[in-house]
């Protein structure tokens, strides 16, 4: 069971890095979107990245696929790191758990619950 849980760890932390690779593919859409937009239109009559007048160049139209693009694949990155780690974190959780001493487990006792114990095999070996 350990070594299943420790393959599984590895194989959610591969992922969450390939997740990163695809954020990095996402930034590097977006930018280029956004460069490319910046470059192709002479005048700025933009809100918020949507033209309010029909564009005629097509590589503003580009930028604009390239932008969404990037958006949607760097919201897919995002959303894919954060459960491929909560994947890998409950897997080493359930490891951790599985590789505790069972004594340690045990709730620890109190200073007079030892002594009484003390005291009751002391009394025991006296009679």
């Amino acid at each position: 069971m350990e070594d299943w849980l420790h393959r599984k760890a590895e194989e959610n932390a591969h992922n969450e890095i390939l997740a990163f690779f695809i954020i990095v593919l996402g930034v590097n859409l977006l930018v280029g979107g956004l460069l490319t937009i910046i470059i192709a239109s002479e005048e700025p009559n933009w809100l918020l990245n949507f033209p309010y007048i029909p564009l005629q160049a097509s590589p503003a139209n580009l930028g604009l696929v390239l932008t969404f693009t990037g958006f949607a694949i760097l919201s897919a990155g995002f959303i894919l790191v954060v459960h491929y780690n909560r994947k890998r974190s409950w897997y080493i959780k359930e490891l951790e758990k599985s590789s505790i001493i069972p004594k340690w487990r045990m709730r620890p006792k109190t200073v007079d619950q030892i002594l009484e114990e003390y005291a009751g095999k002391k009394r025991k070996t006296d009679d």
